[in-house]
């Protein structure tokens, strides 16, 4: 989160946005940031100097952020669960609405992890963040790792994997 937040602060050009995705009432948030990158001082892409906002993307990649939303929409649908619904009746927010609710999530996160606030079933346990009243050590991280590795997945049908293919 502090990447990206730091990434979308930078002078680069960048286009970002924000989707809220509702699947039953609730779900996750899901935000976007487009940026360009230069492997060996060559641009990643011909048209990277055009996106500075989100209203670039449908302008110079008419479809993209279109079907971008079908995808999201439609990702769950063949193991039998309902489309997602989005809030914001579906509009991509510009980037200065995406960066408040980086930054927020952000604070509420790190509250989280400095036990400012009652995560509730929430497991805080982490290696990185050194003043965090979570932090374990390297040998109790193998640990819980380890137990949870040789614990029966209650949830297991022994496929390993499954496709599905939507129509257009």
């Amino acid at each position: 989160m502090s990447a990206l937040l730091r990434l979308l602060r930078t002078g680069a050009p960048a286009a970002a946005c924000l989707r809220l995705g509702t699947s039953a009432g609730t779900g996750p948030r899901r935000a976007m940031a487009l940026y360009h990158t230069e492997e060996r001082g060559q641009p990643c892409s011909q048209n990277y100097r055009l996106f500075f906002n989100i209203d670039d993307v449908e302008k110079f990649k008419p479809g993209y952020l279109e079907a971008t939303l079908n995808w999201f929409r439609l990702y769950k649908v063949p193991d039998g669960k309902p489309e997602n619904q989005f809030a914001f009746n579906g509009e991509f927010k510009n980037k200065a609405f995406a960066l408040e609710v980086i930054k927020s999530t952000h604070q509420c996160w790190k509250a989280l992890l400095m036990k400012k606030c009652n995560g509730g079933a929430i497991n805080c346990t982490n290696l990185q963040i050194s003043d965090s009243p979570f932090r374990c050590t390297q040998e109790e991280a193998r640990s819980l790792v380890e137990s949870v590795l040789s614990s029966p997945n209650k949830e297991s049908n022994g496929e390993e994997q499954v496709w599905h293919f939507l129509g257009k």
